[in-house]
């Protein structure tokens, strides 16, 4: 709920002013501070559930993997518990398009605030 709060409010501030431009040139300014504020914002949100995803709840989603693979396949606990190097890799090996997706959100929110400040200083 806040994170929807912080963005409408960013998003309106970032209309209002840049529709109100005509008014006072400088406003410009507010407009793009908002927006980059506003990317800086969800990277730092997307960062914090990339660290909590891949590991600080690790060990839980990784319990879950081997649940689901003992229900799965003819595979036993123990089997699994035995040779669990084996199957923390299986389990990393699938983890790895969404930590690629996730990284992707991070550096397009990071590329959107440098791209803010950079029309700020160059604009």
């Amino acid at each position: 709920m806040r994170n929807l709060i912080v963005t409408i409010s960013l998003i309106l501030i970032s209309v209002l002013t840049a529709s109100l431009i005509d008014f006072w040139a400088g406003l410009f300014y507010f407009s793009l501070s908002a927006l980059a504020i506003l990317c800086v914002y969800w990277a730092v949100i997307f960062i914090l559930r990339y660290r909590e995803d891949y590991f600080v709840d690790f060990k839980n989603d990784f319990n879950f993997y081997k649940i689901n693979l003992v229900n799965s396949s003819n595979l036993t606990l123990e089997e699994i518990n035995n040779n669990e190097g084996f199957y923390i890799k299986k389990f990393k090996k699938t983890l790895v398009r969404d930590k690629i997706i996730d990284i992707f959100k991070i550096l397009l929110a990071i590329v959107f605030a440098i791209t803010c400040i950079s029309s700020m200083i160059f604009g």
